[in-house]
């Protein structure tokens, strides 16, 4: 008698009800900790409609509220045996910890969290580091080009907390730009609405149009070069690329831009060993989460952006002289 493999039991159609426990957790996040499969399987599911939310599609990005239905399809176990292959091991500076909270300050080029595209991010890694049973979510998102503060929840009270203060526009949230040209006076801030293309033929593209959502951004240019300027940009709301955005319709891009950015600009940059997009989260200011005293994170610029810097002021001193 020929005896074949054992085949894995198939789980048919589950339709879970999200309770209170599970408000505001990211539909991937929650799928992720619910079925044993791998995570592009999860995305997949998710970019084809495989998953549903009471019936509709929804994004990755998507926070369950009490009483949402998800559906998830028919699918074969992994198994607890399938060890996942281990992430880089990727420095992530800690800038504030508390019982509730972290704040990090996020390597340029890292993206917060995997996609259908990207194997994992900087929360991935982070739960490597810190062990798996360890509660940690993202209150918010930067640019996988970005550097600086990100703030993630170390328990569910105080992710929606410190999703609500978000939501109600509540933290100031400072960034660092540098900016292709000599940044006008005039140009202290920026109202219009955008909208994302995502029918661009290589990747979403944030656009100025009518018909997207309101934005607003605060510039206080900071110190001025020869060829750009240093800026401090305050985000009143949080847009897909605000800040570049922005910058590009005032006609000073942020160096390093790849997507609304300038070629000539940028391989200036390049020829000065620069090869990352200059937009650094420098600081968050916010209430804590429990006992709602003022909390304030800082973020150091990076090595790449302090010797871009240093070698910009070095220029204009040799030209003034």
């Amino acid at each position: 008698m020929t005896v074949g493999k054992a085949v894995p039991k198939r789980h048919p159609v589950q339709r879970p009800v999200a309770d209170a426990e599970d408000a505001g957790r990211r539909l991937d996040n929650y799928l992720l900790a619910r079925v044993k499969v791998p995570r592009q399987v999860v995305y997949r599911w998710i970019r084809t409609g495989q998953v549903r939310v009471n019936r509709g599609r929804a994004k990755p990005s998507y926070r369950l509220r009490a009483d949402d239905e998800v559906r998830i399809p028919p699918h074969s176990p992994e198994g607890p045996a399938r060890p996942d292959s281990p992430l880089p091991d990727i420095p992530i500076p800690i800038l504030y910890e508390d019982d509730e909270l972290l704040v990090v300050d996020k390597p340029a080029g890292l993206a917060v969290h995997g996609g259908s595209r990207i194997r994992f991010g900087l929360i991935d890694v982070l739960r490597q580091h810190r062990g798996e049973g360890e509660f940690l979510e993202l209150a918010h998102r930067l640019d996988r080009g970005s550097s600086g503060c990100l703030t993630i929840a170390r328990n569910r009270s105080a992710l929606l907390n410190l999703q609500s203060q978000f939501r109600k526009r509540t933290v100031r949230k400072t960034y660092w730009v540098l900016a292709a040209g000599q940044w006008p006076e005039h140009v202290r801030e920026a109202r219009q609405s955008i909208r994302i293309n995502r029918h661009h033929a290589r990747h979403r593209k944030a656009m100025v149009d009518e018909t997207g959502k309101e934005t607003y951004t605060r510039f206080r240019p900071l110190e001025q070069f020869e060829q750009s300027c240093l800026v401090e940009a305050c985000i009143e709301t949080g847009r897909t690329h605000q800040i570049r955005v922005h910058a590009a319709e005032a006609g000073h891009p942020v160096v390093g831009d790849d997507r609304y950015g300038s070629r000539r600009v940028n391989g200036w940059a390049r020829e000065q060993g620069f090869r990352r997009l200059f937009l650094h989260a420098r600081s968050l200011d916010f209430s804590h989460p429990v006992h709602g005293s003022a909390v304030t994170a800082r973020a150091p610029l990076d090595p790449a952006c302090k010797k871009l810097l240093a070698a910009l002021r070095r220029e204009t001193e040799d030209d003034s002289l």
